[in-house]
């Protein structure tokens, strides 16, 4: 069974999303945990500002008890008390598989076919192989993921206008400040999202851009790129002093910015806007409270959105199309999977048959015969076995009649035959 539990920006608000985003350091334990129950076999996690969801690849146990262990250790690690049941769904089989295709493609993204998501699913994947969770189905799926990714920016226009969060926090701020270029802008973390906002602040051609980032060579790698300025992460509060915009992006369990901090090191901006596109969140409500700024986090972009998504919804029926075949596509191959085991006992009954016979007459025929005779056996072998296989996909539906593949294993089943 394939499955996904999760939760993200249409089913939650950005203060519940936070309760359940993963932290790097907890994702061992997590992955441990679960795969310790004996019914998970792959996992991988994906933590965005928009979205937190686990998916597995689950045997011998159904779709309920997955998902009641999955919420049992994340409660557990997470340290959560209430009952977040209304903001999580769950989905199971070729709906899990569709959801993370959509996903990729960008059609679940708060901005749609924001480009972003790509690189983190692959982060996600590639922090899963890393720690042993990653087996066959996972890395067909995730590939055949990124592969309708692919498809879906080649055929439709979605990465046009604002295509990630970071775009439309740039976009917010250059409707609030007409002469965006001639402020003062604080960039708060040196990741993929602070990167981005770096980006379009320098296609918007702003100069005057600081950066600050915990680890300070990838502050100093990314300025050299784009002409900015780093502020050591102790001095933090300096950039904010000077700062008429500050956009932070970094990964924290705790704000790190609230109003105590803020207002002794603010220098008398008549207007400064923060912009928090952390989750959990970087800054406190409370700095709202600060007569001077305005704050906005993650959802408060989706005005911004709103105003970019109506000039793509001809697509979306293009990109889902796409999504349906690949997801087809997908379908097939995982149930020939279950057709292996199978195919495999046919093969070596037939051969085990026909060389029970060609050693029954080895005695009896010259070597020159006995090759010849060997070379026809496997000729016969092959011409059996594909007949075999052929009718077994059509009798079994290509897999999915797993009832039918149950028989078909038995019947071919060498070992359960010795045992009669």
């Amino acid at each position: 069974m394939i499955g996904v539990l999760g939760i993200s920006h249409k089913s939650a608000p950005v203060n519940i999303r936070e309760k359940l985003a993963f932290a790097a350091d907890e994702l061992d334990a997590v992955s441990e945990a679960l795969i310790g129950t004996g019914f998970f076999k792959e996992l991988v996690f994906l933590s965005t500002c928009n979205r937190s969801e686990v998916y597995f690849v689950a045997n011998e146990i159904c779709s309920a008890g997955a998902a009641k262990n999955i919420k049992r250790v994340l409660a557990e690690t997470k340290g959560i008390d209430g009952d977040l049941d209304p903001y999580l769904f769950q989905k199971f089989h070729t709906d899990a598989v569709k959801h993370l295709f959509s996903v990729v493609a960008g059609l679940d993204s708060m901005i749609l076919g924001e480009y972003q998501i790509v690189s983190q699913v692959k982060g996600a994947y590639n922090d899963a192989d890393a720690r042993g969770a990653v087996g066959k189905v996972f890395h067909r799926l995730f590939t055949k993921a990124l592969e309708c990714s692919k498809q879906v920016r080649v055929e439709t226009p979605f990465n046009r206008g604002a295509h990630s969060v970071s775009y439309a926090a740039v976009t917010k701020c250059a409707e609030l400040f007409p002469d965006l270029t001639e402020r003062n802008i604080l960039i708060i973390g040196a990741g993929d999202t602070g990167e981005l906002v770096l980006r379009n602040f320098a296609k918007k051609g702003c100069r005057n851009i600081t950066i600050s980032n915990r680890t300070e060579e990838k502050a100093v790698e990314l300025a050299q790129s784009f002409g900015a300025r780093v502020l050591p992460f102790g001095d933090m509060f300096n950039g904010i002093h000077d700062a008429e915009i500050i956009v932070s992006s970094i990964s924290c369990k705790e704000p790190l910015l609230d109003a105590a901090r803020v207002m002794p090191a603010m220098n008398g901006h008549e207007k400064v806007v923060m912009i928090d596109l952390g989750v959990p969140r970087n800054i406190d409500d409370d700095v709202s409270t600060i007569p001077s700024v305005t704050l906005f986090n993650v959802d408060d972009l989706e005005e911004v959105v709103a105003m970019n998504e109506e000039r793509k919804q001809e697509y979306i029926s293009v990109a889902q199309d796409i999504v349906d075949r690949k997801v087809e596509e997908f379908g097939q191959w995982l149930d020939e999977q279950s057709l292996s085991p199978a195919i495999s006992s046919i093969n070596k009954r037939i051969v085990a048959i026909l060389d029970d016979e060609l050693t029954a007459v080895k005695g009896m025929i010259s070597e020159d015969e006995y090759l010849k005779l060997e070379k026809y056996n496997r000729f016969i072998a092959r011409k059996l076995k594909n007949k075999f296989v052929k009718r077994l996909k059509e009798l079994t539906d290509n897999g999915r009649k797993s009832e039918y593949v149950s028989i078909i294993n038995l019947l071919f089943d060498e070992e359960n035959d010795e045992q009669n």
